[in-house]
Order: C-alpha cells, then sequence, then structure tokens
C-alpha cells in the first residue's frame, strides 16, 4: 500500500489496472499524460495531433492491459503505443501537406546542422557534444524559460533527432529500450543525439547572451 500523500508505483498499479479498477486507470494518466503527449511531438505532430494520438493510445491501453506480459516497464510499453500512432498519424499527415510544411526548422539561434568550425582537421570535435541537462538553472535565466526553450527546439528537431533526445536524455530511457522503441541502432542514436545536442546547446547559448545583455 502507498504511503500518504504518495502514489502507488506502476508495480502495484499493474494488478489493478488488469482488474480495470478505474482509479487505477487515473493515476496513470495523470503520472505519464504529459510525457505520452511530448514524446507523440517528437513525431512532428502539431500539439492537437499529438494530445489525439495519446488519447487514441489510452483506449488501446485500457483494451490491452489484461494482456500486457511485463516483459518491459509500463513506462516503455506505453511509449512504444505512442509512438506507433504517431508515427501512423504523422505518415498521414505528410500525404496532404506540402513540401514547405514538411521541412523542419528551428528558430533563429539554433541553426540546422553542423558547422565546419565544430570539428578539428582530423575530423574529431573542436569541443565535446554538450549536454543539455548540465544547464546550471541559477544563473542568468529563469528555470522555466530555459525549459520552455529546450521544450520548443526539441519540437523543431528532424523527426529521429527528437525522438532520440527526447527519449534518452528527457525520459532518461538506456540505448537498449530506445533501440527497440525506435529500431535505431545504438551507433546511430549516438549520431543522432550528439547532432540534436549540438542543437539545442546553440539555443541556450543564445538566451544566455540575450540574458546578459539586459
Amino acid at each position: 500500500m502507498a504511503a500518504a500523500g504518495t502514489e502507488p508505483g506502476d508495480d502495484v498499479l499493474l494488478p489493478r489496472l488488469r482488474l480495470g479498477e478505474e482509479a487505477a486507470f487515473r493515476v496513470l494518466v495523470r503520472r505519464y499524460h504529459v510525457r505520452l503527449v511530448a514524446i507523440a511531438r517528437s513525431a512532428h505532430l502539431p500539439p492537437d495531433a499529438a494530445e489525439e494520438a495519446v488519447q487514441e493510445a489510452w483506449i488501446a491501453v485500457m483494451r490491452n492491459i489484461a494482456g500486457f506480459e511485463a516483459r518491459s516497464s509500463l513506462g516503455t510499453w506505453l511509449t512504444g503505443i505512442v509512438l506507433n500512432i504517431a508515427r501512423k498519424a504523422s505518415v498521414s499527415a505528410r500525404r496532404t501537406a506540402t513540401f514547405a510544411e514538411l521541412m523542419p526548422r528551428l528558430d533563429e539561434h539554433a541553426g540546422s546542422g553542423f558547422d565546419a568550425d565544430a570539428f578539428l582537421a582530423d575530423g574529431h570535435w573542436r569541443e565535446a557534444p554538450w549536454h543539455w541537462s548540465e544547464i546550471d538553472l541559477e544563473r542568468g535565466l529563469a528555470g522555466r524559460q530555459v525549459w520552455h526553450a529546450v521544450e520548443a527546439a526539441i519540437a523543431a528537431l528532424p523527426p529521429d533527432e527528437s525522438a532520440v533526445i527526447r527519449l534518452r536524455d528527457v525520459e532518461g530511457f538506456g540505448p537498449r529500450e530506445t533501440q527497440e522503441l525506435l529500431d535505431l541502432s545504438q551507433a546511430r542514436q549516438r549520431a543522432l543525439l550528439d547532432r540534436a545536442r549540438l542543437k539545442i546547446r546553440r539555443v541556450f547559448e543564445a538566451l544566455s547572451r540575450d540574458a546578459a545583455r539586459t
């Protein structure tokens, strides 16, 4: 039984979910919904479509929870369902989108790729790729402003980069789980992470410069 003021863990919720307990399902939605919408956005769905994808995923969860065999964590299973639905929705949207609408764009601070100056002559990084979670939220900018900027920059990344940095850096999935969810090798994940982190770093550095001027 959960302690007063705390919610039960997923392992405690699971048998209750399998029995169709409504209260357990409400806890699950409260715990994961916002995160799952953000994950759906990584498939380049607009906010309304991402919300619809997650709502569809919850229906699928209710229908299939009794058959969930817990070979992966509940969170991983939920993420896989959302990604599958979001990808299908994204493909459907692309069939009617114009070419210009499909072109991912970062804001003016983020840039769209690597600069030649980022590498030494031997092909190694001039400066090792930065992990955006190292941001010192106490300096220069309010934490909420930084997080909104990071969220916007992640949403603007190309789909594979957005999905990988979302799962690995935001949700904390390991390379093996991410490989299963996205069907991307660990080497490919590393390349995508380096590229995505560089772009996020540019956003933060630009915000830091702007803050220093005020």
